[in-house]
């Protein structure tokens, strides 16, 4: 990267800078310009062809003027702002935008010959549309050559939809820069494409160096070094020591700089001070990606942080990408690469699961699990400290992947949520992941990390989680059941479970163990001990086949132990022929839960997995049912609201902003009320049911007069509105006199504060008061609960949540699922709820927060729910300029 002063200029927006992964794989910095670029603009400009000079400025200019490079450097961080892309220290793009207009900037690009092509203008785009969306801004116009196909093709393949005109031999463009679904959709897209080129470039190197690898075979380099050749790498291995000849029987070289090969992948085992000169040669030959064994960094302690951060800059600053610091390694055992550049000395054989781990020890742990089962990997990667790569990436990588079929993760933290439940929800569709995490109560981060909290209840994050059709469990023993699982057997096609055993008393037990599980037991089979295996053999061919069982569970544990051969022969042949899941309750002579296999093979599709206790199997057949569930659920569609005004809703928020600081940027809080309140609501379709402040008696009847009869008089003291006893509220009154009465009675129990937010509002039809909510979520982005409204309720955190968009099938899952949800359906012979009403209220409330990244938090609350209809009681609501560190808006690596 440039050189940095140490205080920035004056207004420099730091939240602007980020890390990016271009469309190759490759990473960039972005920040915006500073006055002391000038110098590296000008070697910028010398490096470009005439044909792009004369691109971007319409004629030959092949030396910037002195006047002509301050003024390009020199900007206000607001109506003249430029973003430059560097890589190496060096720029390599640079875009720009100068308001014309309240609302119009001019927008122009340029970026060196040998970057065209690997999506950088695509991405600038991204940072600068953001960038002046928060100042702002809403239309960039463009003038362009048209013999410049490359950048008329930027604006409209990035999503926006470009208006074009021919004008003395210009083409002048314009489009609205306000995000929409078309612009996400393309925006994840080239996230994906790119996020998957960068993680694939890991897992396939031409060449592989190892940097510290010595002749010592107690070393860490020279053990790499002799994983990889035993392995049988189909690429070059490269060890580099200052002074070994040999190792594991290669040459040594004695600088990266000297290997005679392309240098892909570089393992990284030296001492920690040694490790920024190895980064710096390294980025100076074109390494692609390092894997950094060494440790010192955040686990070490406030010193180790430091070190780390200045670590991911400089790989990303130079283009690579990092796995670790303190990484165990990575694997493939692709036949076309057979990469093993990792520690561990046990390693399972080649198979379809593919395993991500943030722990050293839980790598080590995991990959011992899996080799003890005989289960196979097709990959594996230890993130360590987690710094750069993480697990989304993978998961991009892993999603399309024909040799991958199941996914398993250990984590310790997630890197960005937001992120990582958008692209596991779309990886879960066709391949199922499991994980495992910790920090589940803390919502814990690795240290070196630069932590924002998620506002959420743990509760609301698994909930998430599960419902991006992650499969969650609790241990690394359960994780292992659910692969074994995974990789060896069908998925359920519904939740029938048959049980089949030899005593009656442990059929009973797994019986009712299913059904407490939330299984649904078919039936269940006693047969006679002394004939099990051939009796068994012909309940499974019956059960295996049939459209009448989703699910069938043996269990079979005689009083004397033996090895049950027949037993476990039987369970492999009925196996192969089975179209339902099969698993079995054994003895275990290991101490494990394992997976039979043919004799010489390792598990894989047909083996049986096994268990030792009834509990172990069901949760485990659970787990995967509950997928398999959300596998077939349908989709949905996202309702078509043709009353939705989003244009005069985003004006609505811009006024309220800049009355209350919407130039200072993000963290100022802004409440919107009264009158703009309810026309932003009235944009979505949001009805308030209408009330009127009043102060004395006389004003109160005034109001139920232009409200009309019967009304409710309260306060909207917030200390008061959490309560259940109503102490704040007088309900269903029909006359003055009532009227007058009931705020005689609010004046005699309420202090000042709650009298000087009295409303009288128009009564509400009978129903269920029920609370409807949206915010920002510093981690997982927009976000919608649903619950019905009171103390007990709130208590309880009986709330269910969903990111947006939401569709009709998202909307009517949302309301049912929290505990009390019942209550909408007729309990207690109540007229059963407008289901209809609440859920086109929940959609309209997603499509909100999803198009105003300011709005901030939405509380409608209570909503009363009639059997025909319903009414928004009361609403609240904050905005905040958006953060450009919001994933939906721009693309952008994680900050450690």
């Amino acid at each position: 990267m440039g050189v940095t002063p140490a205080d920035p200029p004056k207004g420099y927006p730091e939240h602007w800078e980020a890390d990016v992964v271009l469309g190759d794989g490759s990473t960039a910095h972005l920040r915006p310009i500073k006055p002391d670029d000038a110098g590296l603009l000008r070697l910028f400009h010398s490096n470009l062809s005439p044909e792009t000079v004369y691109f971007r400025y319409f004629a030959p200019y092949p030396d910037l003027m002195e006047k002509d490079v301050q003024r390009l450097v020199t900007t206000d961080y607001s109506d003249r702002v430029a973003l430059v892309g560097l890589v190496g220290g060096q720029i390599v793009g640079v875009g720009r935008y100068d308001r014309v207009s309240d609302t119009d900037a001019e927008i122009a690009f340029t970026v060196r010959d040998d970057f065209q092509g690997r999506g950088l203008g695509s991405v600038l785009l991204e940072h600068l549309a953001a960038a002046a969306r928060e100042r702002g801004l809403r239309r960039f116009v463009a003038d362009v050559l048209p013999q410049n196909r490359r950048m008329v093709a930027t604006f409209s393949n990035a999503g926006y939809r470009v208006a074009q005109e021919l004008d003395e031999g210009v083409v002048k463009l314009a489009f609205e820069i306000e995000p929409n679904a078309d612009l996400r959709r393309v925006m994840q897209g080239r996230e994906h494409r790119a996020e998957s080129r960068s993680a694939w470039r890991i897992f396939n190197p031409r060449g592989i160096a190892v940097i510290g690898a010595s002749s010592r075979r107690d070393s860490l380099g020279n053990f790499v070094v002799r994983n990889l050749v035993a392995g049988g790498y189909r690429g070059r291995v490269y060890p580099i020591h200052p002074k070994a000849g040999m190792v594991a029987g290669l040459a040594a070289f004695r600088d990266v700089a000297d290997v005679p090969g392309p240098v892909d992948l570089a393992v990284i085992v030296v001492s920690v001070d040694n490790v920024p000169d190895v980064v710096q040669r390294c980025g100076e030959i074109g390494v692609h990606a390092l894997l950094v064994v060494s440790s010192g960094y955040s686990e070490s302690g406030p010193g180790g942080v430091d070190r780390e951060r200045e670590l991911v800059a400089a790989v990303r600053g130079s283009g690579m990408r990092l796995v670790g610091p303190n990484s165990l390694g990575v694997i493939s055992t692709d036949p076309r690469v057979q990469m093993r550049a990792a520690l561990p000395n046990r390693v399972p054989p080649r198979g379809r699961i593919a395993l991500y781990t943030q722990s050293a020890a839980l790598s080590v742990a995991a990959l011992d699990r899996l080799a003890g089962r005989r289960l196979g990997i097709s990959a594996f990667v230890s993130t360590g400290n987690r710094a750069d790569v993480s697990g989304h990436e993978m998961l991009h990588l892993w999603s399309e992947d024909g040799l991958t079929g199941v996914v398993l993760m250990y984590l310790e933290s997630i890197a960005n949520p937001s992120k990582f439940v958008r692209v596991a929800s779309s990886c879960s569709r066709h391949k199922p992941i499991a994980i495992v995490r910790s920090g589940r109560t803390s919502q814990a981060f690795p240290l070196g990390s630069r932590p924002r909290r998620t506002e959420l209840p743990p509760t609301g994050v698994d909930q998430l989680i599960r419902n991006a059709g992650i499969i969650e469990t609790a241990s690394l023993e359960q994780l292992m059941d659910v692969g074994g699982m995974l990789a060896c057997q069908p998925l359920p096609p519904g939740r029938r479970v048959t049980v089949v055993g030899d005593s009656l008393e442990m059929v009973n037990l797994a019986a009712d163990t299913c059904v407490t599980a939330g299984l649904e037991l078919h039936s269940q089979k006693v047969l006679n001990a002394g004939e099990f295996a051939p009796q068994l053999a012909q309940q499974l061919r019956s059960s295996l086949t049939g459209d009448d069982t989703d699910a069938v569970l043996v269990v079979h544990i005689p009083p004397v132990i033996s090895t049950d051969a027949a037993v476990r022969e039987v369970l492999l042949a009925e196996s192969q022929r089975a179209t339902v899941p099969l698993m079995a309750v054994l003895h275990r002579t290991e101490g494990v839960n394992s997976v039979l296999s043919p004799p010489g093979r390792d598990a894989g599709h047909g083996s049986v997995p096994y268990f030792g206790t009834v509990e172990e199997a069901v949760q485990s057949l659970r787990r995967v049912a509950d997928y398999a569930h959300w596998r077939r659920r349908p989709v949905g569609e996202i309702p078509h609201l043709p009353d939705v005004d989003p244009e005069s809703a985003k004006a609505i928020v811009a006024d309220r902003l800049r009355g209350r600081g919407g130039r200072e940027g993000p963290g100022v809080t802004v409440a919107i009320v009264g009158s703009q309140l309810r026309e932003l609501l009235a944009c979505y379709g949001i009805v308030l049911l209408p009330s009127v402040p009043v102060s004395s008696e006389d004003e109160a009847v005034a109001a139920a007069d232009q409200t009309g009869w019967p009304v409710a008089i309260k306060t909207t003291d917030p200390r008061l509105s959490r309560r259940g006893d109503y102490a704040g509220v007088r309900l269903n009154l029909e006359s003055e006199n009532a009227l007058r009465a009931a705020y005689m009675s609010l004046g005699a129990s309420l202090d000042d504060s709650a009298l000087s937010r009295i409303e009288v509002q128009s009564m509400a039809p009978h129903g269920v008061n029920c609370l409807v909510s949206a915010q920002h979520d510093l981690l997982f982005g927009p976000v919608v609960s649903f619950g019905l409204s009171g103390v007990i309720p709130e208590l309880l955190e009986d709330r269910a949540y969903q990111v947006p968009p939401i569709s009709n099938a998202d909307a009517a899952r949302l309301i049912r699922a929290p505990g009390a949800a019942s209550v909408l359906f007729g309990y207690g012979g109540r007229e059963p709820s407008d289901l209809a009403a609440l859920e086109d209220l929940v959609v309209r409330v997603g499509r909100m927060v999803h198009e105003l990244p300011e709005l901030h938090r939405l509380d409608l609350n209570p909503v009363v729910v009639a059997d025909t209809g319903l009414a928004v009681l009361q609403a609240t609501a904050w905005l905040q300029p958006p953060d450009l560190r919001d994933d939906s808006l721009v693309r952008r690596l994680s900050d450690g």
